[in-house]
């Protein structure tokens, strides 16, 4: 089955996905969504503003004390299908940990599908909701895709998958239960 991740990165380089059954209809989980978007999502969950915070450290660790970017969630918009999927983009050179900022001049689909910079990164995150025959359950998948513009980017990106995909696959995690939490208030 095609999804809309698909359009954007069909073959990612780094790629990874967890899923949880969320006892609630689709459009109870995807009003959740919803809402976590619109109260600013992860910057509420004090875990994952930890896990920012020793980033957004290390970056200025690394860069002698200056940061040129504080680990901002530009990501655009790129599809959604309600209440089935939805789909965000970012590109960027996350390996330099703040050494260079998102690129904030990607801000539509279109522009990233186009977008092909050396030494850049382009990742997806989608979400995909499947309901069960009987309404009463809403499998959520989260799935992180990402590809490289060339192949220097892609071993700097490897180096940094190695870092942080445990640490990204928390975040999801906890994503997932504070969904959980919202969907069956």
């Amino acid at each position: 089955m095609s999804t809309l991740a698909d359009r954007f990165v069909p073959h990612p380089h780094f790629a990874t996905a967890h899923a949880a059954v969320i006892p609630a209809p689709a459009e109870a989980v995807w009003a959740a969504i919803q809402e976590f978007d619109r109260t600013g999502g992860f910057k509420n969950v004090r875990a994952v503003r930890a896990l920012v915070a020793v980033r957004r450290t290390l970056g200025r660790l690394r860069n002698r004390g200056g940061s040129h970017d504080d680990m901002p969630a530009l990501s655009v918009p790129l599809a959604e299908d309600p209440p089935r999927e939805v789909v965000h983009g970012i590109v960027g050179q996350w390996w330099t940990m703040g050494g260079a900022a998102n690129r904030t001049d990607v801000v539509s689909a279109e522009a990233f599908l186009a977008f092909d910079e050396p030494n850049h990164a382009k990742a997806v995150f989608a979400l995909r909701l499947t309901e069960s025959p009987d309404g009463r359950s809403t499998r959520v998948v989260t799935e992180t895709r990402v590809v490289c513009t060339d192949p220097a980017a892609r071993r700097a990106m490897g180096r940094y998958w190695l870092l942080i995909r445990p640490f990204s696959g928390l975040t999801r995690r906890l994503m997932l239960g504070e969904l959980r939490k919202r969907a069956t208030a």
